[in-house]
């Protein structure tokens, strides 16, 4: 999912897109700090996605095959993907048109569930094969449904919200001593956090791998064998992730463009529609609230800040 936030807004923003494609929704569940949804409906196109958030996403029909951590998988009806920050999905081929729903939890509230259950942190899922966690899938299930309604989360629903995530953690991670960082290669992990540390600026590839201490041409292969994209495909990622943020605190489409290293709007625009399946002008107006924030306050989300 490539889809960070802050605070939840008042009232339940919504966005829909049937503009050449399937419907996409993106919406923040009132009363629930930390939370992110989407739904993707009935969509035959080939997506992308990065994930900023710790994901739960659930197919409720349809099947699709997709590159996914080093492997191509295929996700249909009833199963469950759990994502991490950094994560990169990728299409391959569809099956049958897919419907699918994702809650996106930020790393705040995944560390804080983490460290009260004792479990590992930087938090890891591992791959939740059909049957493997029967319990927490049909959590994850259940709160997908209850929060399809877009409804004001109630206390119900934020138990449930809470038990889905406690279950997650404590049946789908992986407990050992291996940790996601570490499993990368070296040189990955070193070119990723050089990615986000200049994502607003320009990148070269030589300074990119002489950072991660290797030649390009090695990176490049390591780096598409990790995560599944190359280097200059997950800076974009990350630009359109931060341009969501910047979009959602009320900022227009040019300035968030220059915030977060695009050449222009029409940049924004084309590969924002591709990540995310609708345009920044559209998203904009159902994520902002409903008091566009000070002038202060957006200068402190933009890059640099």
């Amino acid at each position: 999912m490539g889809h960070g936030s802050a605070g939840a807004l008042e009232g339940t923003a919504r966005r829909r897109s049937r503009d050449d494609g399937p419907c996409v929704e993106h919406w923040r569940p009132e009363g629930m700090e930390g939370l992110r949804m989407f739904r993707v409906e009935d969509s035959s196109r080939l997506l992308s996605s990065y994930s900023e958030l710790y994901g739960v996403v659930v197919v409720l029909r349809g099947a699709v095959e997709g590159w996914y951590r080093g492997a191509v998988r295929t996700l249909a009806a009833g199963g469950l993907r759990l994502k991490e920050p950094g994560d990169v999905h990728r299409d391959l081929r569809v099956h049958s048109p897919i419907t699918l729903q994702g809650a996106g939890f930020t790393a705040d509230m995944v560390d804080e569930a983490a460290r009260t259950l004792g479990v590992p942190r930087p938090v890891h899922f591992v791959d939740v094969a059909p049957g493997r966690a029967p319990r927490a899938a049909a959590l994850a299930t259940a709160m997908h449904a209850a929060l399809a309604s877009r409804g004001p989360v109630t206390r119900e629903l934020e138990a449930l919200v809470i038990e889905t995530l406690t279950e997650l953690l404590a049946t789908c991670t992986e407990r050992g001593e291996v940790r996601v960082h570490e499993r990368a290669p070296r040189a990955v992990r070193l070119a990723r956090d050089y990615l986000r540390a200049h994502l607003c600026g320009p990148v070269s590839l030589d300074a990119l791998a002489a950072h991660a201490g290797a030649d390009k041409f090695h990176l490049i292969r390591a780096f598409r064998a990790e995560l599944g994209i190359p280097p200059y495909e997950y800076l974009t990622h990350l630009r359109v992730a931060r341009a969501a943020e910047l979009l959602s605190a009320g900022m227009t489409g040019a300035e968030v463009a220059h915030a977060v290293g695009l050449f222009d709007e029409s940049q924004l625009h084309r590969h924002f529609r591709r990540i995310f399946g609708v345009t920044p002008g559209k998203f904009a107006r159902s994520m902002q609230r409903q008091h566009r924030p000070s002038r202060l306050r957006m200068s402190g989300l933009a890059c640099g800040a």
